[in-house]
């Protein structure tokens, strides 16, 4: 994309920033890759902000309608195809490795889609398909992280193979342990500790798969505090890969409704990432994750708990948690400590 200075009064709804905005004192008060609304633009204003750069779309990105339904139809495609290939392993085929590198070259196709990833993830429903939903889901937000990450090609489709296969092991696990709507007794939360083990096992003789996607699948419920498993491992020793995996699968897993738990909204699991998470995950990992997925929130729909309906503004890359919601004529801004509305559902 080419990128253009224009006047904040040229700018139009929908424009996309190319870089980053600071204000005098170097704080980070617009993030590059947001797409500019009129609340935007009248705070950059007040911040003495009045040129902007933008990036320059092809004409086909404006014809988003399109675009999305494509995307929606290659997803679905990829959830056939993961379907076929866990399918395999569960009736002993073994693994279909042309299979998942077919898989993984159709999502790397997409990795500069991004906001058609975001908003079929926000739009996803509740499926009876979640395992190989949620392993699809899990691929494209690794791809996400290591695009944001710099990453190369090759390490994106590494981690693009470590989402799809990740959970892999649970086909080893018995499906009433797996679908139990209750929590787990002691005996059966350690048989399904051993997923990771069992999906190493299922891959660690296929030579197609790197050393590095097949450490990511054994060690993405590893955590930096130690208390992950299925070893219990220090930070230092859990490979980049299972860092990236463990975030996007909890992620997903939050933001996804399943047959024992409701899904929360996108703002409930940043803030758990941000109090009880920043022991458990890779901070740098963590931190760019968060700084960029938050960006494709804005312009969401949000329902308050006030029975309200709101849509999402602006979110303060300095305050990811306190986004500001315009309902009706007016902005509710979560910053404030006497504001006790909270944000009960956000959609497209």
């Amino acid at each position: 994309m080419a990128k253009n200075i224009v006047n904040i009064s040229k700018c139009k709804t929908g424009d996309v920033l190319g870089e980053d905005i600071f204000n005098y004192n170097g704080i980070k008060i617009v993030s590059k890759n947001t797409i500019i609304n009129e609340y935007i633009k009248k705070r950059l204003r007040e911040f003495g902000i009045f040129k902007v750069c933008i990036c320059k779309c092809d004409e086909e990105d404006y014809n988003k309608d399109i675009k999305y339904l494509n995307f929606k139809k290659e997803y679905e495609d990829i959830i056939i195809s993961t379907q076929k290939l866990i399918f395999d392993i569960f009736t002993g085929s073994g693994i279909n490795c042309n299979r998942v590198i077919a898989i993984t070259n159709r999502i790397y196709d997409k990795a500069f889609d991004t906001d058609c990833i975001m908003k079929y993830m926000l739009d996803l429903q509740s499926t009876d398909e979640y395992t190989f939903v949620h392993s699809v889901n899990v691929a494209f937000y690794s791809m996400l992280i290591g695009r944001w990450m710099k990453m190369s090609e090759e390490q994106m489709k590494e981690l693009i193979q470590a989402g799809i296969l990740h959970d892999i092991g649970k086909m080893k696990v018995d499906n009433k342990i797996l679908n139990k709507p209750a929590k787990l007794t002691y005996e059966e939360f350690e048989e399904m500790k051993k997923h990771p083990l069992y999906g190493y096992d299922i891959v660690k003789e296929a030579q197609e798969i790197s050393e590095d996607t097949k450490k990511a699948i054994l060690l993405h419920h590893e955590r930096t505090d130690g208390s992950g498993y299925p070893y219990n491992l220090p930070e230092n020793r859990i490979s980049l890969y299972a860092k990236v995996i463990a975030i996007a699968d909890t992620y997903d897993a939050m933001t996804s409704n399943r047959v024992y738990k409701r899904k929360v909204t996108p703002f409930r699991a940043f803030n758990m990432f941000l109090t009880e998470g920043l022991s458990l995950y890779d901070v740098e990992v963590l931190n760019v994750f968060l700084s960029n997925i938050s960006l494709y929130y804005i312009g969401s729909n949000v329902l308050l708990s006030n029975g309200e309906k709101g849509k999402i503004v602006y979110i303060p890359p300095y305050d990811i948690l306190s986004p500001i919601v315009k309902v009706e004529d007016n902005y509710l801004d979560f910053s404030r400590k006497s504001n006790d509305i909270r944000i009960e559902e956000v959609t497209i």
